[in-house]
């Protein structure tokens, strides 16, 4: 029966927002970037610590799509270097995939779940991804 097979299950939840940034120091006379924007989508790749149960399901990504929409609300439409946590940290591909999964990471950790990639498309054909390290 191909419920008997076993492997690992994951689970994808993504969201899409626009905004625009500038990287900061990015030529080598030092000076930023220019302003641009992008239409930028969020991928979130999640696993249960159950694999998956008896109902068929490995993890309920409900809860954790409510937190990553707030999370992309904050990011929707702005320059964002003006939001808060980048006014200092270059708003880079990198930088907003671990920025996602700083967010994320207790929430799914509460709903039995661990984040296990974060991609970050910057328009349909560049992407960065972060995946945490595991710790002991």
């Amino acid at each position: 029966m191909f419920f008997q097979e076993t492997g690992k299950f994951y689970i994808r939840i993504e969201e899409r927002f626009e905004s625009s940034h500038y990287l900061y120091k990015y030529f080598p006379d030092g000076s930023d970037e220019p302003i641009h924007g992008h239409s930028f989508k969020v991928e979130v790749y999640l696993s249960g610590q159950k694999n998956i149960g008896e109902d068929g399901i490995s993890f309920d990504f409900l809860t954790s799509k409510r937190k990553l929409k707030e999370l992309v609300a904050e990011l929707d439409h702005i320059l964002i270097n003006d939001h808060a946590d980048f006014k200092k940290t270059n708003p880079t591909s990198e930088n907003m995939a671990r920025w996602f999964y700083y967010g994320l990471k207790d929430s799914v950790a509460e709903a039995k779940g661990k984040v296990d990639r974060i991609v970050i498309h910057e328009g349909p054909e560049n992407l960065a991804y972060f995946e945490p390290f595991e710790r002991p």
